[in-house]
């Protein structure tokens, strides 16, 4: 499971990070878990998310993360009707930051 440091500071300046679900079948569901620790000081509230792909199921807990703690996203990738090589965005957004999380996802569907 990959993790990520999320605080204040990385937000402002663009945090993003890639999930690498390597080469899969077309109609295989893979899905990866990433681990968001909060190194603020404060809570950190996850409002909500956007998906470029309906392909995408995003799964996380809704509860404010404690400073010093941590919370796991899971990401579903459906890889029904697609071929070829696949990034896809899935941007989150925090209560009282200006910049979303951005993650995405790189996967060869063969």
């Amino acid at each position: 499971m990959q993790s990520l440091n999320v605080c204040s500071q990385s937000l402002e300046m663009g945090l993003r990070d890639t999930l690498d679900f390597g080469s899969m079948r077309q109609g295989e569901v893979i899905t990866k878990s990433l681990r968001i620790n909060n190194c603020d000081t404060e809570p950190l509230v996850l409002l909500r998310h956007v998906t470029s792909c309906g392909c995408v199921d995003v799964l996380y807990d809704r509860k404010p993360i404690a400073p010093n703690d941590s919370t796991v996203i899971e990401f579903e990738f459906n890889s029904k009707s697609l071929s070829g090589w696949q990034m896809k965005l899935m941007e989150f957004y925090f209560a009282d930051k200006a910049t979303p999380m951005k993650i995405y996802i790189d996967a060869e569907v063969e």
